[in-house]
């Protein structure tokens, strides 16, 4: 979510004369997160928050928009996506395809605590349930494929040691995603700063653009490691019963998945730790970036290897 494109005031006031959601009354660059350009605004009819998308096609942003309105409708803690003029829930911007979305109450999380877990826990849960019956098939654009594309991109940039770690994930990674596993569509990176949250219950969940359909232990590994996880990389094991729990009583997991839990745990690590480690060495350049430190994502694949 850093800025990329840059936008004016003019350029604000002419994007909200293809919607019919008010005036421009102010707006402001969102700075967290590293991929898409994203603001938020104010209009005389309400608070939203404007999203241009700096990687992926306008045919492909469309489907993850369509997927949050489907959420949105089932009362998932997802915005809802505003229409244009023409029913659409995508415009072209600055030759970049663009849409604009409700702004959810609450504020983005920064530390995580017993009762956040179990929130989340309860709300992914139902999530995973209602995803299941999503009939349109979103394909992993962090694959396997990606996977080999990127460790041979960066060979050449990080240590032996590192490579090492990677190969050995990569390993993990395949057999989690070749394994007969309960599957629908996954957000797959639902962070801390992809939660919002109010007194302690989560109250938004945002930023679909991983989303496929895949999994759902994948997505539970994704969020172990950042919401349950040590500054050393460890499982911190109360906000750990208190997710796992918590999902469990909505979505029971079946033998085998909490039998590979902890693989998954290594397959997600593995996207994360990869995709920052490419950040590093092939910086973008933005008004306002974020590059996250790959060592994060280092400790935790090794503390869950050492658990296999």
């Amino acid at each position: 979510m850093s800025v990329y494109t840059n936008l004016t005031a003019k350029d604000a006031s002419k994007l909200l004369s293809q919607y019919d959601i008010g005036s421009l009354v102010s707006y402001k660059g969102i700075s967290d997160g590293i991929t898409n350009t994203n603001y938020f605004l104010v209009t005389s009819k309400g608070k939203y928050v404007i999203t241009i998308f700096e990687d992926i096609t306008k045919a492909k942003a469309k489907k993850y928009l369509k997927l949050m309105n489907y959420f949105s409708k089932h009362g998932l803690c997802c915005p809802e996506i505003m229409l244009t003029k023409k029913d659409e829930v995508i415009c072209t911007f600055k030759l970049k395809p663009c849409s604009i979305m409700e702004r959810l109450a609450g504020k983005t999380i920064t530390e995580t605590n017993i009762s956040l877990c179990k929130s989340v826990g309860k709300i992914v849960g139902s999530f995973h349930l209602s995803s299941k019956n999503y009939k349109n098939k979103i394909i992993n654009s962090r694959d396997i494929k990606w996977v080999n594309e990127n460790m041979k991109k960066i060979k050449a940039h990080i240590s032996k040691d590192q490579y090492k770690l990677l190969s050995q994930s990569r390993k993990i990674f395949r057999k989690i995603f070749e394994m007969d596993f309960p599957k629908g569509i996954i957000h797959s990176d639902l962070f801390r700063d992809n939660v919002l949250e109010k007194s302690n219950k989560v109250t938004g969940i945002i930023d679909y653009y991983y989303s496929f359909h895949g999994p759902f232990i994948y997505e539970l590994g994704v969020i172990i490691n950042d919401w349950c996880s040590n500054k050393d990389g460890s499982i911190n094991i109360r906000k750990y019963n208190s997710f796992i729990n918590s999902y469990n009583s909505v979505r029971p997991l079946t033998p085998k998945e909490r039998k590979y839990i902890n693989s998954a745990m290594v397959a997600a690590g593995l996207r994360f730790y990869l995709s920052r480690l490419v950040d590093m060495a092939f910086p973008k350049v933005g008004e306002i970036t974020h590059i996250k430190d790959p060592k994060t994502f280092e400790r935790i694949i090794k503390s869950r290897i050492a658990c296999l």
